[in-house]
């Protein structure tokens, strides 16, 4: 497996590289909704998206704050070693021994305090996809009955570019077989992503914005014509 190598300088470049070129150009702006406060330790999220990886990345810088670590492919890893200064860390499915190991890691960050991510679906699904599944990985990580989970939900909605709805909850474990944990997972993920969809829908105000939402040009439109009636 091939450990996260992790240099502050180079996440600082990198986060205002992906805010100021890569998300704020193409959304007009992330909202976050906790349930509970999400403090270090196991989280697992939805996977929809190529940009979840950055969401998840600004998602820690301006709001988070955790020292993060995110289980990746490590055929992916491979082609973007630059990664791992951001905090990932490899698994490589297939063969035991290194799945093994990448769990081992896993399990002593999260001994040290630090937070883990995964995407437990193990590739990207439709939003609307159901029902949501899981693989087992996520159970074997389960030293303690607290798990955190997060959904992260595109929208277009009155604006020209779309908006990311991300929200957190924390789950207790009951279940004590793998089998049943895993499926009591996936299960909580999916009400999780469903309710952050009947929260686009509802347009629900319990959400606050990762930063100051991209004036579209329907706003700069109305900006000019309230210049121009000013002006007469």
């Amino acid at each position: 497996m091939i450990e996260a190598n992790k240099k502050k300088w180079f996440n600082d470049v990198f986060s205002v590289f992906v805010k100021e070129r890569q998300i704020r150009p193409f959304f007009h702006t992330i909202y976050v909704r906790a349930d509970d406060v999400p403090t270090p330790g196991l989280f697992l999220a939805t996977h929809s998206s190529w940009w979840d990886g950055l969401i998840l990345l600004m998602l820690n810088e301006h709001y988070l704050r955790h020292d993060v670590h995110v289980l990746m492919d490590e055929d992916g890893l491979r082609r973007f070693p630059f990664f791992r200064h951001l905090g990932a860390f490899s698994i490589k499915k297939g063969k035991l021994s290194d799945v093994r190991a990448s769990l081992a890691y896993a399990a002593s960050l999260l001994d040290d305090g630090k937070s883990v991510w995964m995407f437990p679906q193990g590739r990207e699904y439709p939003q609307e996809h159901r029902p949501v599944e899981i693989g087992t990985g996520a159970t074997m990580l389960l030293s303690k009955s607290d798990v955190k989970l997060c959904a992260i939900y595109y929208a277009f909605e009155s604006h020209a570019s779309p908006v990311v709805y991300v929200r957190f909850r924390n789950h207790t474990v009951v279940s004590e077989t793998r089998r049943l944990q895993k499926q009591e997972l996936a299960e909580a993920l999916e009400r999780l992503y469903d309710d952050t969809r009947d929260d686009v829908i509802s347009k629900s105000d319990r959400y606050v914005a990762l930063f100051p939402p991209k004036r579209s040009l329907s706003d700069w439109t109305e900006r000019l014509l309230q210049i121009v009636r000013g002006g007469r």
